[in-house]
């Protein structure tokens, strides 16, 4: 090896250390700090906190689903509608390429849209099933927000996949070399091997980016835990579902880049 460019490499490592360890001294004196601190945290915060959360959540809970979902059709429908009319006059005219960039960000965006919610629903519904407590009303009321609580769940799913459907499908129109159906157990596979290169290398590139967030995402949920455990009890199970996520996003990761270094 080049010995201007091994004398490059620890110059480098030098100028990076001094930063490594000035957010290592700021990080142990932080944690210092709640650690000391983490009685009085608890006096201040241990239960009123999580009264609050719950109490907002055994609010919201029955309804934030239909709602939600409400919401994404009615926006999801006037989008692919304008969408939709866009690339009918496009077809005939065939003229401004900038236009159909202009619908694929849009679909973009719809279908991030519709993740988000579909997330959300798994999530009120697994919370409804722990803190909803319909004993405590008057019967007529209780039917009421079983009914939202599930079909908000039930919209919420059926609606997420209708709307990808619908968005799917306009983008192999647009691509026609695109391929796969979203009530394929295989449609992410089949999905990639019918992208070309420049939209597999931007696929490529969000993955990634995706990986280095959850990583950090990780690293705030375990000092969340380690906290936690003092504070509200927590107890071991955040932290070793927190531990478990890092590990298979780790892993998976790696395994499948030195997969990927090994093809020709």
């Amino acid at each position: 090896m080049n010995r201007e460019h091994v004398e490059e490499i620890k110059k480098e490592d030098k100028k990076a250390f001094k930063s490594y360890v000035v957010a290592l001294v700021i990080g142990g004196f932080i944690g210092g700090i709640f650690v000391a601190s983490s009685e009085y945290l608890r006096e201040i915060l241990g239960e009123s906190v999580p009264n609050l959360l719950i109490s907002i959540l055994e609010t919201i809970t029955p309804f934030a689903s239909i709602v939600l979902s409400i919401l994404v059709i009615i926006i999801s429908t006037i989008v692919y509608n304008k969408s939709r009319k866009e690339y009918d006059l496009w077809s005939e005219a065939n003229e401004d390429d900038d236009v159909i960039d202009k619908i694929e960000e849009r679909l973009s965006y719809i279908l991030l849209l519709t993740y988000v919610n579909f997330i959300l629903g798994f999530f009120f519904f697994g919370v409804g099933l722990m803190v909803l407590n319909l004993d405590e009303i008057s019967i007529s009321f209780a039917i009421i927000k079983f009914i939202c609580f599930l079909g908000g769940f039930i919209l919420c799913v059926v609606s997420s996949t209708l709307i990808q459907k619908k968005i799917v499908n306009l983008e192999k129109e647009i691509n026609p070399l695109l391929k796969g159906s979203v009530y394929d157990a295989k449609f992410s596979k089949k999905w990639l091997d019918s992208c070309d290169e420049a939209i597999k290398l931007g696929i490529f590139k969000s993955a990634y980016k995706a990986y280095t967030s959850v990583s950090t995402t990780c690293v705030i949920l375990w000092v969340i835990c380690v906290l936690g455990y003092d504070i509200w009890d927590f107890g071991i199970v955040p932290i070793a579902i927190v531990t478990i996520i890092w590990l298979v996003l780790t892993i998976s990761y790696c395994i499948e880049s030195i997969k990927q270094s090994k093809v020709k």
